[in-house]
């Protein structure tokens, strides 16, 4: 898709969504840095330990930390 048309169907899209979507949308992509610094660093040191070691996190761990991190929004 082109860069125009891409930035047409964005446009239609952001006129006709929820105040909730839109707000979800903007913390995704809103801010250069949306991450609080906690999240940062849980990031920063796991990406680290996988680095030195190959252990990766199980996806329940990982999505009870986000959760957690979330919360505090």
């Amino acid at each position: 898709m082109e860069v125009t048309a891409l930035r047409e169907k964005l446009h239609s899209l952001i006129n006709t969504s929820s105040e909730d979507k839109l707000q979800q949308v903007y913390e995704l992509l809103g801010e250069e840095n949306s991450y609080t610094e906690e999240f940062t660093n849980i990031l920063e040191e796991e990406f680290t330990a996988y680095q030195n070691d190959g252990i990766v996190i199980p996806r329940k761990e990982i999505n009870e930390a986000v959760d957690k991190i979330m919360q505090k929004k």
